[in-house]
């Protein structure tokens, strides 16, 4: 977890894990032609930052991805939208050398929730308001002397 450095940013604490396994593949389309990919799955659980209540919410990570490798050289605009639009890879550049743990972090913060939270949990504002109900305000004594 130490070396996901944009991963680390999301987290409350380095107490999660996340275990990675990552597969190749090689498949032939209905033209015959021959598609080079990766079968990622990552499942692990991490401690986000809850944006109502401010406090640490356990996230369970579940992902399976199937990476369509693009030669290089080939431009964005030539790349399968068939494949995209059926959603059954994501297409990335291949190169020579493929850093997997940029990958890997990558693949989790595009999984992240947007705002991650609790299911049912107080805001913030809600513990301020129960101190002040218990304890009496201090302009309500100088309100019970304006009254006279």
């Amino acid at each position: 977890m130490s070396r996901l450095a944009r991963l680390d940013d999301v987290l409350v604490s380095r107490d999660g894990w996340l275990d990675c396994r990552l597969s190749g593949f090689r498949e032939r389309d209905e033209s015959g032609a021959e598609k080079f990919g990766l079968h990622l799955q990552v499942s692990g659980r991490l401690g986000l930052r809850c944006q109502r209540c401010l406090g640490e919410v356990g996230f369970e990570c579940a992902i399976d991805s199937r990476l369509l490798l693009m030669p290089p050289g080939v431009p964005s605009s030539e790349w399968p939208e068939d494949e995209l639009e059926a959603d059954d890879y994501d297409a990335i550049p291949a190169n020579r050398e493929m850093a997997l743990l940029e990958l890997v972090e990558e693949e989790v913060l595009l999984a992240l929730p947007v705002v991650p939270r609790h299911a049912e949990c107080r805001f913030p504002a809600d513990v301020g308001a129960e101190e002040e109900e218990s304890e009496p305000s201090p302009f309500a004594a100088l309100a019970g002397l304006k009254k006279h």
